[in-house]
């Protein structure tokens, strides 16, 4: 009764032992393969963020597509809160209203004075005409006085007539100094209001192609929603041409040596349900960099033509697993690098 008990309390440990060790073994990379982390990335992909609009800094979303939604480019992807535009274009609106009334009326007004000085020309005109015959009138039955007195209306008269005549004058230059001025501030204020009316626009972005709405993480690792607000230059969505897809993998300096062009390339994409793809190293990257500035590790950008793009599952962003088969000779592999 002993023997059996200590025999099967023997194969409880020995299992036990074995979890363990399963448990604890590392994944590493044999021999013949090179390890590397990656994301899949779209050919062709533009990403949306806020517009520049003047004296905004937080953008409250007021409308997104939903994601993976098919979108036609001109299609209005995201709206942002124009609240505050709307308001400034009121009270803007309301000012040009009172800046045109406004110049109505000085034109009104301008138009009138210079009539009425018009007709004082002509009236002083008319009155220096009968002064002036009056004192060119040779009668030696006058007496003295009145030709006094004629000589010193027809003088009046004369300086009447020039006083009118510079009153006109200065009416027309001042009126079109007067007016140029009115129809400047008309006119800065039209530029403003087209202004927040293009801004009203510019909150309503439209997709610059064909393609899926992808939504984009923050630093947070988290994507907007409707309400929420987000900076100015902070990529809210990206809209992608999904027929063509790379992976964008990242190789540490020591093994980049390895890594040729043409390879072929085990890639396994993260998602709810692992996929795997093959692929080949398409090109490598013409210089080191660090990781990111978080993890200064150097590495080299190397880019992997996919054999299969499932546009189903497959959705840029989607992190990858790299296995690089490195013992099996490249056929025919092109020797040309760039700078990914």
């Amino acid at each position: 009764m002993i023997k059996p008990i200590l025999l099967l309390t023997g194969l409880v440990f020995l299992t036990a032992c074995q979890e363990t060790v399963l448990e604890k073994a590392p994944v590493t990379a044999s021999k013949n393969q090179v390890l590397a982390s990656g994301e899949l990335k779209s050919a062709e992909s533009h990403l949306i963020a806020p517009p520049s609009i003047r004296r905004m800094w937080q953008y409250p979303i007021k409308f997104m597509v939903p994601e993976n939604s098919q979108v036609k480019a001109g299609q209005v992807v995201i709206k942002f809160d124009d609240k505050q535009i709307q308001d400034s274009l009121i009270d803007k609106q309301g000012e040009l209203e009172r800046a045109q009334k406004s110049l109505e009326n000085l034109q009104q007004q301008e138009q009138k004075t210079e009539q009425e000085l018009i007709l004082a020309v002509a009236e002083k005109q008319m009155q220096f005409d009968k002064t002036k015959r009056k004192a060119e009138i040779i009668d030696q039955s006058r007496s003295e006085n009145d030709r006094k007195k004629a000589q010193i209306d027809f003088t009046i008269a004369q300086n009447d007539l020039f006083l009118a005549k510079q009153k006109l004058t200065f009416q027309l230059e001042t009126r079109e100094l007067n007016l140029k001025m009115s129809q400047g501030k008309v006119a800065r204020l039209q530029n403003e209001v087209a202004d927040l009316e293009a801004d009203v626009e510019k909150l309503k972005v439209k997709a610059p192609i064909d393609g899926v709405v992808i939504y984009q993480t923050n630093y947070e690792g988290e994507k907007s929603s409707v309400g929420e607000s987000v900076q100015f230059g902070q990529a809210v969505l990206a809209v992608a041409v999904l027929d063509q897809m790379h992976v964008l993998a990242q190789i540490d300096e020591p093994d980049s040596g390895k890594i040729k062009i043409g390879q072929a390339v085990k890639v396994t994409l993260d998602g709810s349900s692992a996929q795997v793809v093959n692929g080949k190293i398409q090109s490598l990257g013409g210089v080191f960099r660090e990781k990111s500035w978080q993890d200064k590790r150097r590495i080299i950008d190397a880019m992997i033509s996919l054999d299969t793009v499932d546009t189903a599952v497959m959705r840029p962003g989607m992190s990858a697993r790299i296995e690089v088969d490195i013992a099996t000779p490249v056929i025919a592999a092109k020797t040309e690098e760039r700078t990914l």
